[in-house]
């Protein structure tokens, strides 16, 4: 089993990375030296499939387990929802020496997560990530939170987790557009890793539509591995650690315009990371054709390359109050070549217009 390592300023966990990992999940919590409950938080999707053989892990190795199963979905995320939470974990008597065990995709790690470092002022966290965007972005770094009315994400932490347990082998279950969106995360990566990472996803990007385990345990791998460079040298978001942010300015735009139901967050980010690429070219020379090239990946693993049903006004508007931006620029990433991101660029108003229309014209 591959042991990654996390090492930042508030906690130092690990990252086990393998086919079959879920099922050691009991075993890995107690050779951390834990005790105490489990409660397993997860959705009524992921309930169905995974619910039962963790809780066997985890009771194999000696712990209780209880579980709490939310409604599928971002509407999961709300304070109503994590109201219900903190009265269900007092309710089962829930203690500090307990952990939280998230089992899911992004929402269920973000909710759970959230309600971890939140009730009695932080309790164990285990995340089980079980969809590929989790795996290779949100599930580490320990950034949890939920959702406002006027805004996602707006109310939230950071919480490490005490141990990821990232088994490839569960994506085997996600449907098709699961896993699509998960790859525009996996694409992300790859622009900021490097043009090896980016020709890998050209030439091979079938072999992840097809699940082909020799070809997507190193990708996932090479994702996470990123991540935890960045999150260990800037753990809240000071400064290095917004290049994680690439596509996700204009990316955030659209999900925010389209009421979060029009695009998924995989499908926005894809919009996004193009119209990033293409101001990159414009404003730092970025050569390579990596627009068209990016494009064309995107369509061939079933992403979208234009926006539709959303007007592009309404795409900036939202732009102004997204959490990452500040008073004077949209703090877009950029790229100067495909490896070297540069964070805080103040893109000029009318370029940016530019780009968000030609993303509904396809000009």
């Amino acid at each position: 089993m591959i042991q990654l390592l996390a090492n930042t300023r508030s906690k130092e966990y690990p990252v086990f990375l393998s086919a079959g990992a879920m099922k050691e999940a009991g075993n890995l919590w107690r050779s951390r030296g834990r005790e105490g409950k489990i409660v397993l938080i997860t959705d009524s999707n992921v309930a169905n499939l995974f619910l039962g053989p963790v809780e066997t892990a985890f009771t194999k190795a000696g712990f209780a387990v209880k579980a709490i199963v939310v409604d599928a979905g971002e509407e999961a995320k709300s304070l109503a929802e994590a109201t219900r939470l903190y009265s269900e974990l007092f309710r089962m008597q829930t203690r500090r020496r307990d952990a939280v065990c998230a089992l899911g995709g992004g929402v269920v790690g973000d909710l759970a997560g959230f309600i971890a470092s939140t009730y009695m002022r932080g309790i164990g966290l285990v995340q089980i990530p079980t969809t590929l965007l989790s795996q290779v972005d949100s599930s580490i770094g320990g950034k949890v939170g939920i959702n406002i009315a006027e805004a996602k994400n707006y109310v939230g932490s950071f919480y490490q987790p005490d141990m990821v347990i990232t088994d490839p082998e569960l994506l085997k279950t996600l449907s098709r557009g699961q896993l699509v969106e998960g790859l525009a995360e996996v694409v992300k990566y790859a622009l900021l890793a490097g043009a090896d990472f980016f020709e890998a996803l050209e030439s091979s990007y079938e072999e992840f539509l097809v699940m082909n385990m020799a070809f997507v345990e190193p990708m996932v791998r090479r994702c996470i591995e990123y991540k935890l460079g960045v999150v260990s040298d800037d753990e809240r978001d000071y400064g290095r650690r917004a290049l994680l942010n690439f596509g996700h300015s204009v990316g955030h735009g659209i999900e925010t315009a389209g009421k979060y139901t029009a695009y998924s967050h995989g499908q926005a980010v894809a919009l996004g990371l193009l119209a990033a690429v293409r101001i990159s070219e414009q404003v730092y020379s970025l050569s390579g054709d990596y627009s068209a090239r990016l494009q064309s990946l995107l369509e061939l693993l079933g992403l979208p390359t234009r926006l539709e049903g959303i007007d592009p006004a309404e795409v900036i508007a939202t732009m102004s109050s997204d959490k990452k931006a500040d008073d004077l620029s949209a703090n877009m990433v950029l790229l100067k070549a495909i490896g070297e991101p540069v964070i805080n660029c103040d893109v000029d108003a009318a370029m940016l217009r530019r780009e968000v229309d030609r993303l509904v014209t396809g000009d």
